[in-house]
C-alpha cells in the first residue's frame, strides 16, 4: 500500500489524475458581462443616480396576512390555470405574463381596450333615480 505525503509524491501529478476537467461550451452570456460588471453598475449610479431598473429591490412590511406555502402555491396554480383560458391572441397581447396581464386589467385608464378585448362585461344600464318612470316602477 502506497501512502502519500509531501516528500514522495507530485502534487500537480496527482491533482491531473483525479481531477474533473470539463470540456462543454460554457453556458455563460459572454455578451452580458458588461452589464453585470458591478464597476460599470456603480459607475452609471454615480453618473445617473439611478440603479438598473430591472434590480428587484429586497422589501419589508407586514406580511402577517400571506397565506402558508401551500395556499400561496395554489393561489398561483389556479391563476395560471385562470389566465391559460384567455383567448391566446389577448394572452400574446402581453406577452403569456399574468403579471401583465393583471396590471393592465387593474388600471382603469385601460377600460375601453379591456372591453374591446372582451375581457370586461358591458356596464348595467342603470336607470336615473328621480325620473317619473323609475318611480312609477317602483309604486
Amino acid at each position: 500500500m502506497f501512502f502519500r505525503s509531501g516528500f514522495n509524491s507530485d502534487n500537480d501529478v496527482a491533482s491531473v489524475e483525479s481531477s474533473l476537467e470539463c470540456q462543454d461550451d460554457s453556458l455563460a452570456i459572454q455578451s452580458s458581462k458588461d452589464e453585470c460588471d458591478i464597476n460599470t453598475i456603480v459607475r452609471k449610479f454615480g453618473l445617473t443616480g439611478e440603479l438598473p431598473t430591472d434590480i428587484k429591490m429586497p422589501q419589508t412590511g407586514d406580511f402577517t396576512n400571506i397565506p402558508d406555502f401551500h395556499t400561496a402555491m395554489n393561489i398561483i396554480r389556479t391563476t395560471q390555470e385562470e389566465f391559460l383560458r384567455v383567448p391566446p391572441e389577448v394572452r400574446a397581447r402581453f406577452n403569456n405574463d399574468p403579471q401583465r396581464f393583471m396590471e393592465f386589467v387593474e388600471d382603469d385608464s385601460n377600460r375601453d381596450e379591456a372591453r374591446r378585448l372582451g375581457l370586461l362585461r358591458l356596464d348595467p344600464i342603470v336607470p336615473a333615480s328621480g325620473t317619473p318612470d323609475a318611480g312609477a316602477a317602483a309604486g
